[in-house]
């Protein structure tokens, strides 16, 4: 049996800059606890920085991780998972 992690990193704030509900990330969390039966939340801030047309961005972004088996299952899943946090916002 082998196994796959998944992390999701959060930005912790909008693109207008307002924070982010906590109550996003705690469902987040749930969520994937529900599903896997365990789930870990780093709250500490990972400094982000990117490029978009020549423009240079920073943002501080939280992080989510899961253990689970590598199944094709749970790779359809986190596919999936992707698009429900995008609608999130």
């Amino acid at each position: 049996m082998s196994f796959r992690r998944y992390e999701i990193i959060l930005p912790t704030r909008y693109n207008d800059g307002q924070p982010v509900e906590a109550e996003k990330f705690l469902l987040t969390n749930r969520e994937l606890s529900s599903q896997f039966g365990a789930a870990s939340f780093l709250p500490e801030a990972l400094q982000g920085t990117w490029i978009h047309k020549g423009q240079w961005f920073e943002e501080a972004n939280v992080r989510l991780f899961v253990d689970v088996l590598d199944t094709p299952e749970n790779a359809a899943f986190f596919a999936g998972y992707k698009q429900t946090l995008r609608a999130r916002q």
